[in-house]
């Protein structure tokens, strides 16, 4: 199921925020304390509510175990609102109401209470909406490598009430962890090889490990195994286990973070494969290079849209254009034109 627009209440620094997305990619900009990996992971507790509602603290496992007094923006008023529409319903369902005492649980006017705790109702609370009777599946990738730590990772998660990783985390090894297939899925076919090419190799997954099995023979662990291998590893173990497929939602936050520029061609090529086979794609960046090439590898028929977050008056609010450089609200292109101001006066010999 596709979203078409994102919108966020009252939520960390976010006061109120409304976004309409493209179906293909969205890519998100802005500078650090915009908002972007909070936009990221709410976007992804959605979709998670959307699959099992009943699961009252999705968004606080999304962020840490924070409660709404960490996340809500304005303290005096501690109820967070996030809402996903499509454009198959413009009637909305309030998927979860929770009170940190009580799950209301709200479908065709019938409601279910659930107690969580014998404390009297707090005014700390979130709502989650979606529209009626759909259900979003959506795969997570952070910006911070979770293969490497993954031998033990999820038990040691199940059996100690205070752990330092967030659902988010936890979630990609869960994923990453299920059987590959025999056969590649149609919708890697033309993606795989680009994958392979640029690890030079295949991935295998031992006893909760994983490996670059490489063209040669070797066997590389991917706790010594570069970072940007890792991260390309990661996408073709998600692509052959099926945890990235059509009418699936892919959010990655920083794709690009320790790649080598010279694998950035391709892997945005291969992103904007997934798009066009049915993928919704959510990302986050802050390199110029990685923004730009969507703009240059982008089919007249592909539908990108680009989203600078920026500060005004104490709060975030979102640009959004389909032409990369045509946002006024751009980060990435200020601290480049910088560069190119520089440079330009060393030539002179200012």
């Amino acid at each position: 199921m596709i979203v078409n627009s994102v919108e966020l209440k009252n939520f960390t620094v976010f006061e109120n925020l409304s976004i309409d997305t493209s179906n293909q990619i969205n890519i998100f900009i802005g500078e650090n304390g915009t908002g972007k990996t909070h936009l990221l992971k709410a976007i992804y507790t959605t979709c998670e509510v959307s699959k099992n509602g009943k699961d009252a603290d999705t968004l606080k496992k999304c962020f840490k175990n924070y409660d709404s007094v960490i996340l809500a923006k304005n303290k005096n008023n501690r109820t967070i609102d996030i809402t996903l529409k499509t454009d198959s319903s413009n009637k909305e369902v309030i998927a979860v109401s929770l009170t940190f005492d009580t799950l209301r649980i709200v479908n065709n006017n019938s409601t279910e209470n659930i107690s969580t705790n014998n404390n009297e109702s707090s005014e700390e609370s979130y709502q989650i909406h979606f529209p009626q009777n759909v259900t979003f599946s959506a795969t997570f990738i952070p910006s911070k490598d979770m293969l490497t730590h993954s031998k033990g990772l999820l038990a040691m998660a199940d059996k100690y009430r205070e752990f330092p990783f967030d659902k988010t985390l936890l979630d990609v090894i869960s994923k990453a962890n299920q059987w590959t297939l025999r056969q590649t899925p149609e919708l890697a076919i033309s993606i795989l090889p680009i994958l392979e090419e640029m690890i030079d190799g295949t991935v295998i997954s031992e006893n909760e490990e994983f490996f670059i099995l490489k063209k040669d023979g070797r066997k590389i662990n991917f706790a010594v195994e570069a970072e940007g291998f890792k991260k390309i590893g990661l996408l073709w173990q998600l692509l052959m286990n099926e945890s990235i497929n059509s009418d699936s939602i892919l959010i990655w936050d920083e794709p690009e973070a320790n790649l080598n520029p010279a694998f950035i061609p391709n892997l945005v090529e291969c992103l904007l494969e997934l798009s066009r086979h049915g993928v919704q794609i959510f990302l986050s960046t802050h390199n110029y290079i990685f923004a730009k090439y969507f703009n240059v590898r982008a089919l007249e028929s592909d539908s990108i849209m680009f989203h600078g977050l920026y500060k005004d008056d104490n709060s975030v609010q979102c640009e959004s254009n389909k032409n990369f450089a045509a946002l006024k609200h751009n980060a990435i292109i200020k601290v480049f034109n910088q560069l190119l101001e520089e440079v330009y006066n060393l030539d002179l010999g200012d």
